[in-house]
């Protein structure tokens, strides 16, 4: 029997790259995403790729815990076993105002929207699978596995955007309160962090459809690829790394330590927050960081 993984958020990006990579591992996909059309679109281009995997496409809005649980069942009635879930569905969040208007503070209805999606579209996913996982788990005697999608914004909280850093890091908190929850289960729990990841072409980029010369014409060069953050992602795994933080061609893992070491330095320091992008502490942080670099 096959394994299976269920991915949200699989339309574009790295949902698609994560859906792509495992596909090419004969796991079962399951591809679910709001963006109905898109992912109609982006499943037939990966079974065009693995003829043989079977895939299961369903159209998922994750801010109703039914549209998930509908997700599961559906799943279990084509796969019968599932693996992998991985809750990546999320949104930027375009809900900052004109300054008069209050700025970022200025759209409470657009903050709720993201926190629906970015934060209640992964505990909706956790109520709906979690069980499951459980189960099949403790009755097949195998490891099962939640993936959860953070952002690098939820650990280091740059200024700008704060809501979306904010749901962030809730899903970062909630992902390590699930992992210790389980910690004597054979349910095990990842938080992927992105790096700087270029998600894509429209149609949405699947390697192997879009040549190296288009790729490299729109990639910035100092952005990682979706399928090399599933590729990080699924390395990572194999280490059984919780904290998944990926790199990309401009961010070394080295610096992402050395900004996240600073941020919580703020709270233990006694500094103001967001110390690293105030005018005061530059030379600190630099001092800082070169005595971390050597």
């Amino acid at each position: 029997m096959s394994p299976t993984i269920a991915i949200t958020g699989s339309a574009s990006g790295v949902g698609a790259a994560i859906a792509k990579l495992y596909a090419s591992k004969g796991y079962n996909i399951v591809m679910a995403d709001k963006a109905g059309d898109l992912l109609q679109a982006t499943a037939s281009q990966i079974k065009s790729l693995f003829p043989s995997v079977e895939i299961l496409s369903k159209e998922t809005d994750v801010t109703q815990t039914s549209d998930l649980i509908g997700l599961k069942d559906a799943t279990l009635a084509k796969f019968t076993s599932l693996d992998i879930v991985v809750l990546n569905a999320g949104i930027g969040g375009d809900y900052k105002m004109p300054e008069d208007q209050g700025g970022y503070w200025g759209n409470p209805e657009g903050m709720r929207k993201l926190f629906d999606v970015n934060l209640f579209g992964v505990s909706n996913g956790i109520h709906a699978f979690l069980p499951t996982l459980r189960e099949q788990a403790k009755a097949e005697n195998k490891t099962t596995r939640i993936i959860v999608t953070g952002s690098k914004q939820g650990i280091t909280n740059p200024p700008g955007n704060p809501c979306y850093n904010a749901s962030k890091a809730a899903i970062r908190f909630l992902a390590e309160q699930l992992s210790y929850e389980l910690k004597s289960e054979s349910v095990k729990v990842h938080l992927l962090v992105p790096g700087w990841t270029f998600t894509g072409l429209t149609p949405p980029y699947i390697s192997g459809l879009v040549t190296d010369e288009e790729l490299k014409n729109k990639k910035p060069s100092g952005a990682w690829s979706a399928d090399q953050v599933a590729e990080y992602m699924e390395n990572s795994i194999g280490r059984e790394e919780f904290y998944i933080i990926c790199p990309d061609n401009e961010t070394s893992e080295e610096s992402d330590k050395i900004r996240m070491e600073w941020t919580m330095g703020d709270i233990i320091n006694r500094r103001p927050p967001l110390s690293r992008w105030r005018s005061e502490f530059n030379d600190d942080f630099a001092a800082f960081k070169a005595s971390r670099e050597n």
